[in-house]
């Protein structure tokens, strides 16, 4: 199998796909965050944002910023554990959102590593 490098517009799709999962999931939220929750320095706002949240209000729109801006995700996008483990505490079904998620990890990946 060829490892063949995504391209952005790729993965601003897959990006379209992780929203339209949280949206399916019920974890869309249409009530913007307040700007001291948004501008908090922890590390994905842990300390005033659900997971959910954060990925809605800071991921999503920087990683699109990120991939319009320069046509490349952060070298090192691995958000499927963190996901994986903040959904055990949700009674939502996450595992299309999930697996959206670990599918965009993928694609970064593959934008590095691709021969």
């Amino acid at each position: 199998m060829e490892n063949v490098r995504p391209s952005t517009d790729q993965m601003l799709r897959q990006l379209e796909h992780i929203a339209h999962e949280m949206q399916q999931a019920g974890l869309w939220s249409d009530e913007r965050p307040s700007e001291e929750a948004l501008a908090s320095p922890n590390p994905f706002c842990f300390d005033t944002l659900a997971f959910e949240e954060w990925l809605q209000w800071k991921f999503l729109p920087q990683m699109r910023e990120l991939l319009e801006q320069f046509g490349t995700p952060p070298e090192n996008c691995s958000m499927a554990p963190l996901a994986e483990h903040q959904f055990l505490e949700l009674e939502e079904d996450t595992d299309r959102l999930l697996a959206e998620i670990t599918e965009f990890d993928n694609l970064a990946w593959h934008f590095f590593n691709a021969r």
